[in-house]
C-alpha cells in the first residue's frame, strides 16, 4: 500500500443487520475484495485501479465502512478487525504436513515447567502432541483450537484470554487489561500473516496485534513459526522486526526474502 493511511477512532459497532457484499454495487463488491485480498488498500491505487476518481473511491469506502466491511483511514481502507482475512477451514487445511513438521521443530526449544504464551492461527493446532511430552507447562493463549486441545490432551495448566470470539474462527480477540500483565513466559510462540522484505512481521486484524505486541515485552524468548508462503506477502499492521524475534522456524530459504543480507542476524534459524 503506497503512501501512509490512519486508522480512524474505533467507533461504536454498527448495526449490520441486512449488510451484507450481495448489497454492493459491483465496483463497491470489487473495492471490498481487494481490501480484504491485500488487508489495505489506498484510495489513489483503487482510484486508478477502477478508473474513477478519488471522491467516488471515498464514497465507496464510507459505505463499506458504516455497514462494518471494512474500516476506513485516512488516505486508505483496511480489512475490517475480527474478521479473519481467511476461513477457518480454508487456514486449517493449508500446508498440513509443513504446519505439523514446524510444530516438530519446537521440541529443542520446550522444557519442563515453562510458561508459555501461545499465538494464533493454525499452525499452533497440533502443539498439544508435542507439549504432552512436557509436564508442568502452562500455557495461555486466545487461540481456542490450542486451548481445547491442550486442555483435554496434555497435564498442561491451560488459561485462556478472555474476549471476542471472532466470526467463523477459533480466535479470541482480547480486550487491553490488566489481567495479562501476570505472567512472564519463557516463550511466545507466534505466528504471522506476512513478512516483507524489509523484515517487518505482519498481521491483518489490528486487534490481533495489540494482544501480541504486549506479549513480546513479557518474554524472555520469542519464538515465529513461518511457512515459506508467508514471505514477501502484504498485510498492513506491523507487529514486530525479525531483528526481535529470536528463533526463526520456517521451510524453505528464508534469506532469499530480506533485501538487507543481515536480516536474520542474531536470529537462531531452524530449517525443517
Amino acid at each position: 500500500m503506497s503512501g501512509h493511511a490512519r486508522m480512524d477512532l474505533p467507533r461504536s459497532a454498527p448495526d449490520l443487520a441486512g449488510s451484507s457484499p450481495a448489497d454492493l454495487n459491483q465496483r463497491q463488491a470489487q473495492i471490498l475484495e481487494a481490501v480484504r485480498a491485500n488487508g489495505a488498500a489506498a484510495v489513489s491505487e483503487l482510484a486508478a485501479q477502477f478508473s474513477v476518481t478519488t471522491q467516488t473511491i471515498r464514497r465507496d469506502l464510507k459505505v463499506l465502512g458504516d455497514r462494518g466491511l471494512l474500516v476506513k483511514g485516512f488516505g486508505g481502507a483496511f480489512a475490517a478487525p475480527g474478521v479473519a482475512r481467511y476461513t477457518y477451514s480454508e487456514r486449517h487445511n493449508t500446508e498440513v504436513e509443513i504446519k505439523r513438521q514446524l510444530i516438530e521443530a519446537l521440541r529443542p526449544f520446550l522444557f519442563n515447567g515453562a510458561t508459555i504464551f501461545v499465538g494464533l492461527g493454525t499452525t499452533f493446532h497440533t502443539l498439544h502432541t508435542v507439549l504432552a511430552e512436557f509436564p508442568g507447562v502452562l500455557v495461555a493463549s486466545p487461540n481456542l483450537e490450542v486451548i481445547y486441545n491442550c486442555a483435554l490432551h496434555t497435564d498442561a495448566t491451560v488459561y485462556a484470554y478472555g474476549g471476542y470470539v471472532r466470526n467463523k474462527d477459533t480466535s479470541i480477540l482480547t480486550i487491553s487489561g490488566a489481567a495479562r500483565q501476570q505472567f512472564k513466559f519463557d516463550i511466545a510462540l507466534i505466528g504471522a500473516s506476512a513478512i516483507d522484505r524489509d523484515g517487518a512481521v505482519l498481521e491483518f486484524d489490528p486487534l490481533e496485534v495489540e494482544l501480541t505486541r504486549e506479549i513480546l515485552t513479557q518474554s524472555r524468548q520469542v519464538i515465529l513459526l513461518a511457512h515459506e508462503g508467508k514471505f514477501e506477502k502484504k498485510a498492513p499492521h506491523l507487529v514486530t522486526e525479525m531483528s526481535k524475534v529470536d528463533v526463526l522456524i520456517t521451510n524453505g530459504t528464508p534469506h532469499e526474502h530480506f533485501d538487507q543480507a543481515d536480516a536474520l542476524a542474531g536470529v537462531t534459524l531452524v530449517q525443517i
